[in-house]
C-alpha cells in the first residue's frame, strides 16, 4: 500500500536505518538530510511512504514538475525489491509519459536492476568534492556576474541538451548566481551556480575549446567560491575523471566519503 505523507515523525527509526550504509544509503539523504526533511515545504515536492499495515517498507521523495513533464527522485530509502516495484509502478501510472530522473546509490543493486530492467540510461559513477583548503588564485581572468551586455552571448554558448536551460537559469535568479570569463568582449566560459542553500554546487561548467587547459575552469570555480562564503561549495564529477578530480584538489576541494552516486533516467 501507498500513501501520501506530511510528516516524517512516525517514520524516523525506519530512516536512521539507512544513514551511512554502503548499500542503501541515499546520496541525496547523504549530502544532505534537509533534501527529506525539508521536502514537505515545497509544492511540488511530494512524500510517499510503502507499507503493509504497520511494517514500512519504503520511504520515497518526489520533485513533480507537470508543466514539464519531469519527475525527480530526490529520496529512495528501500531495502525490499517489492516495495520499490510498487512505488515506480505508482509513479508510472499517475504520471504517463513523464520524464523520470534519479540520482541513485551505485550499490544499490536492487534500485540499479529495476532500472535497468526498464531500459534506463545510466551515466558514469560520481562521487561528492567539498572546498575546504584556501588556495591562492593563480588565474586572474576578467571574470564576471552575467549581466545584460553578455546575455544573448551566453544564451547562445550555453548547453541546450539540459533540464536547466541558460533561459530557465536566468528566470531562477534567486536560486542560481552565473559566473563568466571573459576574453576581449567575448564569452569563452560560464558557470551556473547555486548560491541560496547552505551547501552549494555548480550545475554547469562550461569552457570553450580554444581556451581549455589554461585555468580558466578553475577561475570561473573560485570566483563562485569567493562569493559563496561562508557557505559551503560542493562539486559532482566522474569517479573516472582523473584530470578534473586533480584540478578539483589543486583550488581545494577534497573527496567526501560515502557520497558516490550514478545519475539514470527513463521515460514513464
Amino acid at each position: 500500500m501507498i500513501k501520501e505523507i506530511y510528516s516524517f515523525d512516525l517514520y524516523e527509526e525506519f530512516i536512521k536505518g539507512f544513514s551511512g550504509n554502503a548499500v542503501f544509503a541515499d546520496p541525496h539523504f547523504e549530502f544532505d538530510n534537509g533534501n527529506l526533511y525539508n521536502s514537505l515545504t515545497k509544492a511540488n515536492k511530494k512524500a510517499y511512504v510503502v507499507a503493509e499495515g504497520e511494517k514500512v517498507s519504503g520511504i520515497f521523495v518526489w520533485l513533480i514538475l507537470p508543466d514539464e513533464k519531469y519527475i525527480e527522485m530526490l529520496i529512495g530509502l528501500s531495502k525490499e525489491e517489492s516495495s520499490i516495484r510498487e512505488m515506480l509502478a505508482f509513479i508510472e501510472n499517475k504520471y504517463e509519459g513523464y520524464k523520470i530522473d534519479f540520482v541513485i546509490n551505485p550499490r544499490h543493486d536492487l534500485l540499479c536492476n529495476l532500472l535497468q530492467a526498464k531500459k534506463a540510461k545510466f551515466e558514469e559513477e560520481q562521487q561528492w568534492m567539498a572546498w575546504e583548503i584556501e588556495t591562492e588564485n593563480q588565474f586572474p581572468y576578467d571574470i564576471v556576474l552575467l549581466t545584460q551586455e553578455y546575455e544573448a552571448q551566453y544564451i547562445d554558448k550555453h548547453n541546450k541538451d539540459t533540464f536547466w536551460t541558460a533561459e530557465k537559469v536566468i528566470q531562477a535568479n534567486d536560486r542560481f548566481r552565473v559566473f563568466l570569463a571573459i576574453h576581449e568582449r567575448k564569452v569563452v566560459g560560464y558557470i551556473d551556480v547555486t548560491y541560496c542553500y547552505e551547501k552549494n554546487e555548480p550545475y554547469d561548467v562550461w569552457v570553450d575549446d580554444e581556451f581549455k587547459g589554461k585555468g580558466y575552469e578553475q577561475a570561473l570555480l573560485q570566483a563562485a567560491i569567493k562569493m559563496n562564503k561562508p557557505n559551503k561549495m560542493m562539486v559532482l564529477v566522474d569517479v573516472n575523471n582523473y584530470d578534473e578530480i586533480e584540478m578539483l584538489k589543486s583550488i581545494g576541494f577534497v573527496p567526501v566519503i560515502g557520497t558516490n552516486s550514478v545519475y539514470a533516467t527513463y521515460n514513464s
